[in-house]
């Protein structure tokens, strides 16, 4: 899987490789945004990020075609909640849908939602019941959707959409990346979404 940073200024590959039980970057490669393409954070010229991510792909050398992007914190609604311990699946995306709701300066429908149970709350004063402490990130659908189309049209497929700074923060615990050209600052978030191949 090739973790895909797409910044202000370039679109950034890596694919990794574990050998003797330690990572280490397979292929990188990077390809030049023109100005404007992306804004705060928001893709304002799909057909030249289409054109970055080919080329990206192309410079690395990879094969590979799916691929790991994430969200910038601009781009992100993130809440923790606490839901009831011990609740079925759907009954928990329901939940959190009405959760979302609160939260979200836009409509339900114009939103991307997901949400990752942190493990169980502390209890409150006066509760019985056990909870989860849940993790809620919302993103407006056409913002995500946009990222997706782009890499589609480049022949990639995404299967991971993350946040940017939990892929930092992913990068930054595991290391390796400070190999690459330049020290590697340019790819750590190219690197920790590549992570997402193996357990994180």
């Amino acid at each position: 899987m090739l973790g895909v940073d797409i910044g202000q200024d370039a679109v950034r590959v890596v694919e990794l490789v574990r050998w003797r039980g330690m990572l280490s970057c397979r292929h990188c490669g990077a390809a030049a945004l023109a100005p404007g393409v992306i804004l705060e954070g928001n893709v304002m010229d799909a057909a030249s990020l289409t054109d970055a991510l080919r080329q990206a792909r192309r410079d690395s050398g990879s094969a590979c075609t799916r691929i790991a992007l994430a969200m910038p914190a601009t781009a992100l609604i993130t809440h923790a909640i606490r839901l009831p311990a011990g609740l079925p699946e759907e009954q928990l995306e329901i939940l959190v849908e009405l959760e979302a709701a609160q939260y979200m300066p836009f409509a339900l429908e114009d939103a991307s939602l997901d949400f990752c149970i942190l493990g169980p709350a502390p209890p409150l004063a006066g509760t019985t019941g056990k909870e989860v402490d849940v993790l809620l990130v919302a993103a407006r659908r056409a913002g995500v959707q946009c990222r997706l189309d782009a890499a589609r049209a480049a022949g990639l497929q995404a299967v991971i959409m993350d946040s940017e700074a939990l892929a930092l923060q992913a990068a930054l615990a595991q290391g390796g990346w400070q190999a690459l050209p330049d020290g590697g600052v340019a790819y750590q978030l190219a690197w920790g979404l590549a992570l997402h191949r193996y357990a994180r």
